[in-house]
């Protein structure tokens, strides 16, 4: 949720062409209380990267937040990069931003991001243009949330700070940044991601994950062969109402390892302390959800439901976009995430570095399809990667692992 309600997203709107039935389902999230003591971390070795990671990540939501609002007023729009990927100005202004903020405090860091700048300094007119609007858009959330003390960047700093994402990885300390996950579901007014974390000689440290429009409670609308995130028609109601709502939606997921993961509202102002997540604890298959990619060329689909199948889950799956995925298990709104993607695709670190660390501390556990824990010290591929991805509970995962083995025996992606 954006920090401030001029900056605030309308509900998610459901994609065309499906009508959803006027009902929710609430999901099992664990949400209990955190001390302050162990939420803040206190005693950890990494508190200040932790701390500015966070503060970092609800920068970024905020501008998000703006930009989202534009594109559904049709003020502004998405362009296709030449990987024919969208990209928007908050993906630019949002690495920008998370790279300026690490930059107060550590002016050396080293970052594998998504975004360059090359296609604004190269670009013309028309880049020089969209330079100008995202340094505008920095330095309006910088004056929002640092107030006297925010600096007014030039266009030559923003171009540095989103080149900070050209880092090759590997070895060492890196910070790992997706500055906008689900570009798709961003320009559609659905669920997206900011996601950044921390790794050292290929193990994560710290992760935190801005999801702006994620439900606080979970609650999901259902259509004819899937669920996805919405809102009931009351609650609905009382946002047109300009009713205030507290903390409803906006969820921002952090972890350090060895210290748990926790969710707390991407609007500090909220003021509310960091809540413990933790994934499911058993599995019934009557009531289980997996959750998989909204869109069939990310993940087949048909595999993943006969992985369920064998699993004897009869729930339809919670298909969402971007790492939002990865808060849905570590919450226990889903117990199983799977990605199948086409053979050859070559999986990006970005796309799940900070969703991973946060089901691991949740209690869960990621791997590809072989049950191999994924390679962070590989550069910006996970080239080692085998045929796809799995995140649920520690418990399931070798049942898990078995399914996915039936399954392949009789069909290839």
């Amino acid at each position: 949720m954006a920090a401030s309600a001029q900056l605030a997203l309308p509900s998610v709107r459901p994609r065309v062409g499906h009508k959803p039935r006027r009902r929710t389902v609430t999901s099992r999230a664990t949400t209990a209380t955190a001390t302050k003591e162990s939420a803040k971390s206190k005693e950890s070795a990494y508190a200040k990267e932790l701390e500015v990671a966070t503060d970092a990540v609800r920068m970024a939501s905020t501008l998000c937040q703006e930009v989202q609002g534009q594109l559904m007023r049709q003020d502004e729009q998405a362009v296709t990069k030449d990987d024919k990927s969208l990209v928007t100005l908050a993906d630019y202004a949002a690495q920008a931003i998370i790279s300026w903020r690490i930059q107060q405090e550590w002016p050396d860091f080293t970052m594998v991001g998504e975004e360059d700048a090359e296609a604004l300094v190269s670009g013309g007119e028309g880049g020089a243009e969209t330079l100008e609007k995202i340094t505008a858009l920095v330095n309006k959330t910088l004056r929002f949330h640092k107030g006297d003390a925010a600096p007014v960047l030039s266009t030559t700093e923003l171009v540095t700070l989103i080149d900070k994402g050209k880092g090759s990885g590997g070895l060492g300390r890196h910070w790992v940044l997706d500055p906008v996950d689900g570009t798709l579901g961003f320009v559609r007014g659905d669920q997206y991601a900011i996601a950044l974390a921390l790794m050292e000689d290929g193990d994560l440290k710290v992760g935190a994950m801005g999801c702006p429009n994620m439900p606080k409670m979970g609650e999901v609308l259902e259509y004819d062969s899937s669920y996805t995130y919405g809102f009931s028609p009351r609650l609905v109601s009382k946002m047109l109402a300009g009713e205030s709502l507290g903390w409803f939606k906006g969820c921002l997921f952090t972890a350090v390892k060895g210290e748990g993961a926790f969710m707390t509202p991407c609007d500090a102002s909220l003021n509310v302390e960091p809540v413990p997540v933790q994934c499911s604890a058993t599995f019934d298959p009557k009531t289980a959800k997996f959750c998989e990619p909204v869109m069939k060329a990310n993940s087949s689909q048909g595999f993943t439901a006969s992985v369920a199948d064998n699993l004897a889950m009869t729930s339809k799956p919670l298909r969402v976009y971007s790492q939002v995925k990865y808060g849905s298990v570590a919450r226990a709104d889903a117990d199983v995430f799977m990605k199948f993607p086409k053979a050859g695709y070559k999986e990006k670190i970005w796309d799940h570095a900070a969703g991973v660390i946060i089901v691991e501390e949740a209690g869960g556990k990621v791997t590809d399809a072989g049950g191999v824990p994924l390679n962070w010290a590989g550069g910006r591929y996970l080239d080692t990667l085998d045929r796809g991805i799995v995140a649920t509970s520690a418990a399931l995962h070798e049942r898990l692992m078995d399914a996915v083995s039936q399954s392949w025996g009789s069909s290839q992606l």
